[in-house]
């Protein structure tokens, strides 16, 4: 039995920066769905997408603790997704649409240079999650690994 729960917790454990930047995620973009339901913004449509994204992202996390699982479809469409929103955020920052994104902001250069740095952070975050997925997906992550080698010490 508690070899079981053993495994258990460390199949459960390769997901454990995915779960992480996925709670990060969720709360980057309830904060700025506030603040632009705040700004009586259309665009509030954007991060709310994204924050119901992040729920079943969280969900599926959750479910991985009774039913282990190599394939997270929500996981991947959550960060391509994120990966695709970030890219256009960082194009629209020096566009007229930046008002549309971020009415709640003063347009100076110290806030751009802060929201370049959000973004590019934020995806370098999306690429390592879809990176990581990516090597669970295939068997590849060192995580798994470790999990072969207890196996075989336990059996």
């Amino acid at each position: 039995m508690h070899n079981k729960l053993s495994l258990t917790n460390l199949y459960f454990n390769r997901f454990l920066a995915v779960r992480y930047s996925t709670a990060f995620f969720l709360f980057l973009n309830l904060y700025w769905a506030v603040f632009l339901a705040g700004s009586l913004s259309i665009a509030v449509i954007l991060p709310l997408f994204l924050f119901i994204l992040a729920i079943l992202t969280a969900f599926e996390q959750i479910k991985l603790y009774r039913k282990h699982s190599n394939h997270l479809p929500y996981a991947r469409f959550f960060y391509r997704s994120l990966m695709i929103v970030c890219i256009l955020l960082m194009i629209a920052l020096y566009s007229p649409l930046y008002h549309f994104f971020f009415p709640f902001l003063k347009n100076n250069q110290n806030v751009l240079n802060v929201m370049t740095v959000l973004l590019l952070v934020s995806l370098l975050i999306t690429f390592l999650m879809l990176k990581k997925l990516n090597k669970i997906l295939r068997n590849e992550d060192k995580h798994f690994k470790r999990i072969q080698a207890y196996e075989d010490i336990i059996n």
